[in-house]
């Protein structure tokens, strides 16, 4: 059948700039940001308004046309792009991306879901307030993708995840209805918060339109502390001293293991060495949100009482200096790619169990393959580690790729045995539906289809992706 003809329900309530069946321009969006997963689709819709969205869900909860919801497609687990020949279409929420409304009495700010991380940083920042969530994505990614995955991202440990950041929410459901909750009220315990259900929901419960959020004043200045440690556990004594000392004033707390540092070396030269090799690194911003007077001396000072404890320390002196430190972290993803093949892994693990898991894990895949390297970094401050294994040589990555089904079930096995999450904060996707039906007990398992089900009884929603 013609395409055009195929979906000219749906053509019909868009302007022409608000669709695509070009097969060269429809490929780009299916096809994820690893490259890992590549489905299929006849049609790429960009809608302009949320009534729009509201007509496009009814016409195809009619005909049982699936929709795969899509930002700025930067997700990681395959949770984004269709699959391929189901017949799935595309809605990109590009179009939909203004800011509604901020409130400086209320400190919140509604925006629609296209809207771009760094574009809302840029809006709020010239008015001297904070949206805290950020990431090394936040030039692409939409919000409307965060808030469907609960993003994480570097601030976590002060600011908590996207969730705890939302005061409300608008959707488009099952048969076009939209849920609109997105009134400035901190409180309102009036029964079931169906909005909780949404974030994280990642597209399969209904399409998120837009998010009303908290929003800070900013910081008065900001100091990073980078410093290398001879071994784990002298990072970890370094941790509790310092949180203990600087408490609700720290945003991130990072970690970065040697090999991270190396591939980022290798890969991006012009940053420079600034430590002689240790074990791993850890990377602190410490935030003065309180009006701290001689604040620079304060974290001078206080950083100062253990620096017996690594091997080497640096404090910032100025906003640039912070933007390089923060280099040496956030390009971290990047040099993975371009070191080659990688076995990613997001998991959380409680802090007194991490070295053990770490020394037990390794000792377990070394058992299955020797030429092995950890690559592993992460938000220390919330428990995440990117616990990524490469071989120690390029050209031995297809044996790796053999090898990873048996590396990934003795590390999903190890993150069970130390009560960790096999998803911090990446979500499910196409990637772990596998382990989602293994490790979550069948009653949570057995509820989460429930309410799929409910939410979505012709299962137009995302299908094949969580559950």
């Amino acid at each position: 059948m013609n395409i055009l003809k195929k979906y000219k329900s749906l053509i019909s309530i868009l302007e022409d700039n608000e669709y695509s069946i070009d097969k060269q321009i429809v490929s780009k969006y299916c096809i994820d940001w690893r490259k890992d997963y590549e489905g299929t689709s006849e049609i790429i819709l960009f809608p302009k308004s949320v009534e729009k969205i509201s007509k496009i869900v009814s016409i195809c909860s009619k005909k049982k046309i699936p929709i795969v919801p899509q930002g700025g497609n930067t997700g990681l687990v395959g949770g984004s792009v269709p699959r391929k020949n189901k017949g799935e279409i595309i809605l990109n929420l590009k179009n939909l991306n203004k800011i509604r409304n901020l409130s400086s009495l209320d400190y919140s700010l509604i925006v629609e879901s296209g809207c771009i991380l760094q574009s809302i940083h840029d809006h709020l920042k010239k008015k001297s307030l904070l949206f805290p969530v950020s990431m090394g994505s936040r030039g692409s990614c939409q919000i409307g993708g965060n808030i469907a995955t609960n993003a994480g991202g570097v601030n976590v440990i002060k600011f908590g995840s996207l969730r705890s950041n939302i005061i409300g929410l608008e959707a488009v459901m099952n048969n076009g209805q939209i849920f609109s909750q997105l009134n400035n009220i901190k409180k309102n315990n009036t029964g079931y918060d169906l909005k909780q259900l949404l974030i994280g929901s990642e597209g399969t419960l209904g399409i998120i339109t837009a998010a009303n959020f908290k929003i800070y004043p900013s910081s008065l200045n900001n100091k990073v502390i980078f410093a290398s440690f001879k071994c784990f556990n002298s990072l970890m004594d370094f941790y509790f001293n310092i949180t203990k000392t600087f408490s609700s004033s720290i945003s991130s707390f990072e970690y970065i293991n040697q090999e991270s540092m190396n591939i980022v070396l290798k890969h991006y030269p012009k940053l420079g060495k600034i430590f002689n090799e240790q074990n791993c690194y850890c990377l602190i911003e410490v935030s003065n949100y309180n009006a701290i007077p001689n604040f620079d001396n304060y974290v001078i000072c206080n950083v100062h009482k253990f620096s017996s404890i690594a091997e080497d320390i640096i404090i910032s002196k100025s906003e640039s200096e912070n933007i390089k430190i923060w280099q040496y972290r956030e390009l971290i993803p990047l040099a993975e790619t371009k070191e080659g093949f990688c076995i990613k892994h997001d998991i959380s693990i409680p802090l007194e169990s991490m070295e053990k898991f770490i020394d037990k894990t390794m000792f377990e895949i070394k058992k299955i393959e020797q030429n092995v390297r950890l690559v592993n970094f992460g938000h220390l401050g919330d428990n995440n580690l990117h616990f990524n294994i490469m071989y120690i040589t390029k050209e031995n990555s297809k044996k790796l790729i053999k090898n990873s089904r048996k590396i990934n079930n003795i590390i999903y096995e190890k993150v069970k045995q130390y009560q960790g999450s096999f998803s911090a904060e990446h979500g499910i996707g196409q990637l772990k539906k596998k382990q989602l039906k293994i490790y979550k007990s069948k009653l949570e398992y057995s509820k989460m289809k429930a309410i799929k089900k409910i939410f979505d009884p012709n299962n137009i929603f995302n299908p094949g992706k969580v559950i």
